[in-house]
């Protein structure tokens, strides 16, 4: 018994080394914190980041948690540290707001969020065929689409930068009314269209299938190329989606 003892504790003595190895290469890794402001829940916060290096590109979002003070991204890849940081943060109410950090091995990067509110247009809108809209627990969600972020990220490709803004169960008539936060950016920027866009779909509220994609505007002063809805200050109200049903793969 005391023989077997003694060996765990050679063992568990042989491997500390190691930890500690370990837990000082991580450390001379960089990272990026983002402080949140007491009023915000950090549940409500979406980021979007891209890391530049040895490795080139890379880019994901924070996964979205309760009860934080901050939100920290390991800045390496693969083993090899970034040299820069490039990030988009969003949070429920707040204007969108970027950084962009050059880092260096063991650099500790802290960068509070400062929330500031956004302007909100109201929509009422109806989708149609109605019974597309009544079925299966349909669930309406509103995405704030990013075509910006390529530029931003200095990308030339991809998948596109999304945020979720907003979710509503249409009613018996598929007419549905909601909130919606707009950006200071891309109302300014009136010189593209493409610059942003609301994406509308139609999902099972229990099980998250979709169940339709990109509903579009039938106003076609509205539509933008793609099949998502231009960002405007202000909506008629009444405005019809036609929605386009999800087809085998």
């Amino acid at each position: 018994m005391i023989r077997s003892i003694f060996l765990s504790v050679l063992v568990v003595s042989a491997l500390l080394p190691i930890r500690v190895q370990i837990a000082s290469m991580q450390s001379d890794f960089p990272s990026v914190s983002v402080l949140l402001p007491a009023n915000i829940s950090s549940e409500t916060v979406q980021i979007s980041y891209f890391l530049i290096g040895p490795f080139g590109g890379y880019g994901d979002y924070t996964k979205q948690r309760r009860g934080l003070q901050s939100y920290e991204i390991p800045a390496a890849v693969e083993g090899k540290a970034a040299r820069e940081i490039r990030m988009i943060v969003y949070a429920s109410g707040c204007e969108i707001e970027t950084f962009v950090f050059p880092l260096t091995e063991g650099s500790r990067v802290r960068q509070k969020f400062e929330c500031k509110r956004a302007a909100t247009v109201h929509l009422v809108g109806q989708i149609v065929p109605t019974e597309l809209a009544t079925k299966n627990n349909a669930e309406l969600v509103v995405n704030y689409m990013a075509y910006w972020a390529h530029e931003f990220f200095g990308i030339m490709d991809g998948r596109v930068t999304e945020f979720q803004l907003a979710t509503v169960s249409p009613d018996s008539r598929g007419a549905f009314q909601v909130e919606l936060p707009y950006f200071a950016a891309d109302i300014a920027d009136s010189s593209s269209q493409q610059r942003a866009g609301f994406r509308l779909t139609l999902r099972d509220s229990k099980t998250w299938n979709p169940i339709a994609d990109s509903l579009e505007p039938q106003d076609t002063d509205l539509q933008l190329e793609v099949p998502n809805l231009a960002i405007r200050s202000h909506y008629p109200n009444g405005l019809k989606f036609t929605a386009r049903t999800l087809g085998p793969d």
